[in-house]
């Protein structure tokens, strides 16, 4: 019987790979930001909106632990802990406190508009 065969991972893979980890992971952190800090502000705690943004904000700490943390550290296990939460800090916190941010500049423009 033979062993277990390898696959091998493509350039092609990889890239999409670096397409998903620059483009797809802070953009869902950026949206996730802002309808978070909009359920906040609204005041409107229904057992509903609540759950959802319960899970809207548990889906976003899995996607940082799961597809920025464990992915780079399986991808790179020579670097150390600071260098895999700089990770975390720049394809997940920030896009997340970007899209709170747009949120207070777009309520801001609201205001000033009226």
């Amino acid at each position: 019987m033979s062993g277990p065969t390898a696959v091998e991972s493509t350039a092609w893979w990889r890239r999409l790979g670096g397409i998903f980890q620059v483009v797809v992971i802070p953009t869902y952190h950026a949206v996730g930001g802002f309808f978070i800090l909009d359920f906040v502000l609204s005041g409107q705690y229904t057992w509903g909106r609540t759950l959802r943004t319960f899970v809207l904000f548990l889906s976003n700490l899995i996607l940082a632990f799961e597809f920025v943390y464990r992915d780079q550290q399986s991808r790179h296990p020579e670097w150390p802990g600071s260098r895999l939460m700089k990770s975390v800090m720049t394809y997940s916190v920030a896009p997340f406190a970007s899209g709170m941010a747009a949120l207070l500049v777009l309520q801001a423009v609201m205001r000033l508009a009226k």
